[in-house]
């Protein structure tokens, strides 16, 4: 019997245990708006929720900026079939695609007064870059001293590791070998990460997910 065919019902065995690990990430939140409205005056709980959902969804916030109204966080790496301890809200979908190719995901969260809608530019206009400290191009964002009520919005980006060189084995993803430049000469060190992350998509069931936690927490009594 051929290799590969014996290794096919270990493989749908492996899907079947992910779906039935993931089968409550695999319902769909309901599909809502792509915000929520922040209310007068609860602006800095907000922040906080969005913070805290973030962390329960195991995203380690690395840029709170108040001013400017946005939150960032750490890459967090996508699970694996040989991690069932990285799949948390992952789909069976997501956790086998997370297996095929190395995947994370980031998390950005961003306030806007309601109704808000970006300026239109002048396409001939030199590009000017954002508006930085001690700038005399304009005051900058405050969304903290904004009184009116807010948008928040989340973009979750999905991004996928590339290696330069990478060759695979012609049947097995297990072996292979990088292509090095013999034209460089070799002096002894560790080669250097030439890897690149990429992004491909957007995750816009986690957005909705994180939407809902953060809803939950700021209308809570």
């Amino acid at each position: 019997m051929d290799r590969r065919k014996a290794l096919i019902p270990a493989f749908l065995g492996a899907i079947a245990a992910i779906a039935a690990g993931a089968g409550c990430a695999s319902q769909r939140p309901v599909q809502v708006a792509p915000y929520i409205v922040v209310a007068r005056g609860a602006y800095a709980p907000a922040v906080e929720a969005a913070c805290a959902a973030a962390r329960e969804a195991g995203f380690v916030p690395a840029l709170v900026d108040r001013g400017a109204g946005t939150i960032e966080t750490e890459p967090k790496a996508g699970g694996s079939i040989a991690e069932p301890w990285t799949w948390g809200d992952h789909t069976a979908g997501e956790i086998v695609e997370g297996t095929l190719a190395f995947e994370r995901r980031r998390v950005r969260f961003e306030f806007v007064p309601v109704g808000f809608a970006p300026a239109v530019s002048n396409a001939d206009a030199p590009l000017a870059g954002p508006v930085l400290p001690g700038s005399g191009r304009g005051s900058g964002a405050a969304i903290d001293r904004f009184d009116g009520e807010l948008e928040l919005r989340v973009a979750v980006s999905v991004e996928r590791q590339f290696e330069p060189g990478l060759q695979r084995n012609s049947w097995t993803r297990s072996v292979g070998g990088v292509a090095r430049d013999v034209t460089v000469p070799d002096d002894g060190r560790a080669p250097r990460d030439r890897s690149t992350w990429t992004p491909i998509a957007r995750d816009e069931r986690l957005e909705q997910l994180l939407l809902a936690r953060v809803r939950e927490q700021i209308v809570a009594p």
